[in-house]
């Protein structure tokens, strides 16, 4: 017998609960997930990560005998609910910080519907340097556009949007950067987008994750410079400090560039209260 999925009618709507039977007769319910989740919070808080055993520890402390199956899925629906985030593959912690999120702006979407009328199949994904401007100590007079996509298709891109009235760059050099990207509003830079890298989709747009725009300004200073030495470290900081990351999913990218024992060990060397529980 496979899962089975009831929703249960009661008097009120928003007592209404989800439960699921499993194969091995373990019932959960999200009615359950949220009678739990103040204790959660109370017993993990300030625990720094913690992991699936320490969970299944949380649950048996207070008498709850729970499957592997059913563990998996209460802490799907507790990561589900932020009451818990993922900082690395099977490590958790209290869900305190808020996610590092942008939605489009009027030009993406406008590069977004372009590149979409020509390229609907093809990878891409997109974002500003101008998001980086809270997190900075000395800002720049000038933000600028990224937009990326397959190695093959940039150039195509890049007379695409000229042809439409984008200030469009194709893989510029910095003296280019200097003289016609920084000076100007609203310069969008075509580069080749690495297969696999992180993004969200927020409103149905393709936004560069928090976790690789970090990996990418520490791997690509010869672009990214006025965003390098110690504003890099500032930025990496505040975001650290600030929001929720995926360790796991930075690392995995920094991994594809080549560069994740680099990035570890910067991180490890500049901010280690902040991961040495997570990345050591």
């Amino acid at each position: 017998m496979g899962n089975v999925t009831y929703v249960t009618n009661t008097t009120k709507l928003d007592n209404v609960a989800i439960v699921t039977i499993f194969a091995d007769n373990t019932i959960i319910t999200d009615m359950a997930v949220n009678e739990n989740a103040n204790d959660i919070i109370e017993y993990f808080k300030g625990k720094g990560s913690f992991g699936k055993e320490d969970l299944y520890a949380f649950f048996k402390g207070t008498g709850i005998s729970i499957s592997d199956e059913a563990l998996r899925i209460r802490i799907h629906r507790l990561k589900k609910k932020g009451i818990i985030q993922s900082v690395v593959r099977g490590k958790y912690t209290i869900g305190q910080k808020p996610l590092y999120i942008h939605g489009p702006d009027k030009l993406i979407r406008r590069v977004k519907k372009l590149y979409l009328s020509e390229y609907n199949e093809l990878d891409y994904c997109t974002w500003s340097t101008n998001w980086l401007q809270d997190l900075m100590l000395h800002i720049p007079v000038r933000s600028f556009y990224v937009f990326e996509t397959e190695k093959d298709i940039c150039e195509p891109t890049f007379y695409l949007f000229k042809d439409n009235g984008i200030n469009a760059y194709y893989q510029p050099n910095q003296e280019q950067i200097d003289k016609y990207i920084l000076p100007e509003e609203n310069s969008m830079m075509i580069r080749p987008l690495i297969s696999r890298a992180p993004y969200r989709t927020i409103e149905k747009t393709r936004i560069a994750s928090i976790e690789k725009i970090l990996v990418d300004l520490y791997c690509d200073t010869d672009i990214f410079y006025i965003y390098a030495g110690s504003e890099l470290i500032r930025i990496y900081e505040n975001v650290l400090n600030r929001y929720t990351i995926n360790f796991s999913t930075l690392l995995q990218y920094a991994e594809r560039r080549k560069r994740d024992k680099e990035i570890r060990e910067f991180m490890l060397k500049n901010f280690s209260q902040l991961v040495k529980d997570i990345i050591a």
